[in-house]
């Protein structure tokens, strides 16, 4: 079980990736396989059907408004 710091860690650069994809005008779910790329990065040992419950989890936590609208 990774602690609250790695926790953070991994929040920040899902976020960071997804929103940097999104910001680049990828759609929706490129830039969720994007923060699951990122994840599986971070965690190599994570299966990626694994990775993509984590991430969505992650992600579906994290407040919206940091999304660009166009």
């Amino acid at each position: 079980m990774p602690n609250l710091t790695t926790h953070s860690a991994d929040l920040r650069a899902i976020a960071d990736a997804y929103k940097e994809q999104r910001d680049a005008g990828a759609v929706d779910h490129t830039a969720f396989i994007v923060a699951i790329i990122t994840y599986c990065r971070r965690h190599p040992d994570v299966a990626r059907g694994e990775a993509a419950l984590i991430v969505n989890q992650l992600v579906g936590d994290y407040p919206r408004e940091w999304e660009t609208r166009h």
